[in-house]
């Protein structure tokens, strides 16, 4: 179950798990509650997709256990926060035996600060039959703030399409003309307060007064866009800053990119790095959950800024220009982000597989106890 087609990483990647694991092992239904995206998948004919056809992910529940009813699936597994709190809150109306495997998408512990909420969210996922994670930091979160059984907690990567987004992003490296010692930096994804556009933007205040000769492109759209480009303005920064708006072919544009910037203030681990992993670009990230700062610490060609603020951030990408700069005389000036072999695509897609199965396998092991 997704809000919706299009948009999202989180979307995307449940999307390309129900076209991608085995037809012989598993009957697939997508439920997408609200219409589609820029972006959306097309997904195979074997994909049977269910249209909620709701606005809001809490008006679709009367539909949601109607759907469940009819299809009777042995395995639920909802892709968002809301949408899990909202499949787990309806569990004692759906069909007994119904089993519920919610994937969380990011850091729980940076939602809710409030005590109420996040024992409100605690008690839902205890009712989970198994919750799938991303990163073993976010397992462990589960167990330790949310009291979810260690052994009930799985963790299985998200599939990134390395080979085609390096060959795209290759082929668009070849028709670019580049100004002379120009560091290009892009940041991907949607312009909401927590990705922390803002927190670069401060950063880039900084940045462009002591280099004039970085630039960067903000790829994506949201309900911040606007106050973004105002500060944007303010700030004087319209000369090296560009807002490309929502692009179906990111791999381009991470083709004519030298960095990645993720300046998220809280994440689970974004696809948009991973992307740009696969196309080879240096990566500057904050410290935006544990699971990010455990793939990527201490690797080459990885600057993790040692907070979530602007001046922490303004160092790690001072340092990540000087290094492109500085490699610009090899041969070679893309990286080999070796962290990236769990994530591409076919053996993240059968660890999926074996997930699903073992999801199952630990509700009947509980039941039958």
């Amino acid at each position: 179950m997704v809000p919706h087609l299009g948009g999202g990483g989180a979307e995307r990647v449940l999307a390309c798990v129900a076209a991608g694991v085995d037809r012989e092992q598993f009957e697939v239904h997508l439920a997408v509650v609200a219409d589609d995206e820029p972006g959306a998948a097309k997904l195979p004919e074997w994909v049977t997709v269910h249209r909620l056809q709701t606005r809001r992910v809490r008006w679709a529940a009367a539909r949601a256990v109607l759907l469940v009813w009819h299809l009777r699936p042995e395995l639920v597994v909802p892709g968002m926060m809301h949408l899990n709190a909202l499949m787990l809150t309806l569990k004692p109306l759906l069909p007994s035996g119904t089993r519920i495997a919610p994937r969380v998408n990011t850091t729980v512990s940076r939602v809710f600060t409030r005590r109420t909420e996040r024992w409100v969210y605690a008690w839902l996922m205890r009712r989970a039959d198994a919750v799938i994670c991303q990163s073993e930091a976010m397992a462990e979160e589960m167990s330790t703030n949310l009291g979810v059984a260690r052994e009930k907690t799985l963790v299985v990567e998200n599939p990134v399409d390395v080979e085609s987004i390096r060959a795209v992003a290759n082929a668009a490296r070849h028709t670019r003309q580049r100004e002379r010692d120009a560091v290009h930096l892009l940041y991907v994804g949607r312009l909401a307060h927590e990705k922390g556009v803002d927190i670069l933007l401060k950063a880039w205040t900084h940045l462009a007064a002591r280099d004039t000769r970085i630039r960067l492109t903000i790829v994506g759209d949201g309900a911040e866009r606007n106050r973004l480009e105002a500060l944007c303005v303010q700030q004087g920064l319209s000369e090296t800053v560009e807002f490309a708006g929502f692009q179906q072919n990111v791999a381009h544009w991470l083709g004519w990119a030298d960095v990645l910037v993720q300046p998220s203030r809280r994440e689970g681990l974004p696809n948009a790095l991973l992307e740009a992993a696969a196309a080879g670009l240096a990566l500057v990230t904050t410290p935006s959950s544990e699971g990010v700062v455990r793939l990527l610490q201490d690797r080459p060609g990885v600057w993790v800024a040692h907070e979530s603020d602007s001046a922490s951030l303004a160092v790690a990408v001072e340092a990540a220009t000087r290094a492109v700069r500085e490699r610009r005389n090899l041969e070679d000036e893309r990286y080999e982000h070796l962290f990236l072999e769990p994530f591409a695509m076919r053996t993240a897609l059968r660890r999926w597989e074996n997930c699903l199965t073992e999801a199952l396998r630990i509700s009947i092991l509980e039941r039958t106890w």
